[in-house]
């Protein structure tokens, strides 16, 4: 097939902009939006570009051979919940890292690092940094919540990282790190926990207890004695029976998911807790939360005139 236009391209399929021109594409059509640059030399469709694995064993196999894939790029690759502007959808660029005296390059598209070498591990057909590795690698670029996110996924027995790190490995580990982003690190790693299983359930358990309140307790698990059905709640307070449940849009918009939370919320109810949901308005406006969060407090707590005291001590 002649390659002339960008809808002559296989989906998902890179090519050199060398064969290209020779298969007679035009350079303003190389130079269109309709085509996409993800490494140097190759391109793509844009509105069909190619998986970012594919573009990270060209990476390492003939943009830079021998170069370990590193940072957000190998983050990403794991599964780890980055923060949108750093993903490869939203232009960030590749990362990977060679050793001391290697050829550094930094472009739009592409950074190359070097660094001393480092822990690694074989992940779909690739060479990548260790996951523990990564997490130093990205910490500079997250805040702090962002960080613990991601370990949380790392570590969560469910929904979590593509591959799975125990937590006490991942402590281990970064308390034998060195250099930049190794403390914040070790702060995240003892932040975690291993049955976080997305990063609402991590930004809602540390507001809540960047408050001074009890740390709750992640995906605990109710059966419906009718149906006999499973469900987790997402932070609870069982000595109290109270749950807090994150409400995010895929909630309003699925209605499968939708369903199941109200079978969720019959089943809570039934069983005596009192559940509270939080929202992202509440993130931004967090007072009215807390407010509610006292108020059942006090209610689970009569004897108590202040809940919030009762609840920190």
């Amino acid at each position: 097939m002649v390659l002339r236009e960008a809808r002559d391209m296989k989906p998902g399929t890179m090519y050199s902009r060398r064969v290209l021109r020779e298969q007679g594409m035009h350079p303003r059509v190389l130079a269109s939006e309709a085509i996409t640059s993800p490494l140097p030399g190759l391109c793509c469709r844009a509105d069909a570009p190619a998986p970012l694995r594919d573009v990270a064993f060209a990476l390492q196999t003939v943009v830079v051979p021998g170069s370990v894939i590193s940072d957000e790029t190998a983050a990403e690759l794991l599964g780890l919940p980055l923060p949108r502007r750093l993903t490869r959808r939203e232009g960030a660029a590749l990362h990977c890292r060679m050793g001391r005296g290697g050829a550094r390059r930094t472009q739009a598209s592409l950074i190359v690092h070097q660094r001393r070498p480092a822990p690694t591990i074989q992940f779909g057909g690739l060479t990548i940094s260790a996951p523990v590795t990564v997490l130093q690698e990205i910490a500079p670029k997250l805040s702090r919540m962002e960080l613990v996110a991601c370990v949380d996924a790392l570590a969560a027995d469910r929904h979590g990282a593509s591959i799975r790190v125990p937590l006490q490995q991942i402590r281990a580990d970064a308390r034998s790190s060195r250099g930049r982003g190794a403390r914040a690190v070790r702060r995240a790693a003892n932040e975690a926990r291993e049955r976080v299983w997305s990063p609402m359930e991590t930004r809602t358990r540390l507001l809540i207890c960047a408050r001074g309140y009890p740390e709750p307790a992640p995906n605990v698990s109710v059966r419906d004695g009718a149906t006999g059905s499973l469900f987790y709640i997402d932070l609870a307070y069982d000595q109290w029976r109270i749950a807090i449940e994150y409400d995010s849009e895929h909630h309003r918009e699925d209605r499968r998911t939708w369903q199941r939370d109200l079978h969720k919320n019959e089943v809570l109810h039934d069983l005596g807790w009192k559940v509270l949901r939080i929202s992202v308005a509440d993130f931004q406006r967090p007072a009215d939360f807390f407010a509610r969060l006292d108020a059942a407090i006090r209610a689970r707590m009569p004897a108590s005139g202040q809940a919030r005291d009762a609840s920190r001590g």
